[in-house]
């Protein structure tokens, strides 16, 4: 399975609160398999405590 880093940005909003946003890519074969242009992605906890759920939303 491909792996991806996750990188972090930190910047101040128009309320002057700090935010943090974390950002990966997506593989492209992942991408391309699951037709993922334009569809959204619904994120959840898996089982174990180390485990990420993704699914794919598409809009029909």
């Amino acid at each position: 399975m491909p792996k991806t880093k996750v990188t972090t940005t930190t910047y101040t909003g128009e309320d002057g609160h700090e935010r943090t946003q974390y950002r990966t890519t997506i593989p492209k074969q992942l991408a391309e398999t699951f037709d993922m242009d334009g569809a959204e992605l619904e994120w959840k906890m898996g089982g174990a405590s180390n485990k990420l759920e993704i699914q794919v939303i598409h809009d029909e």
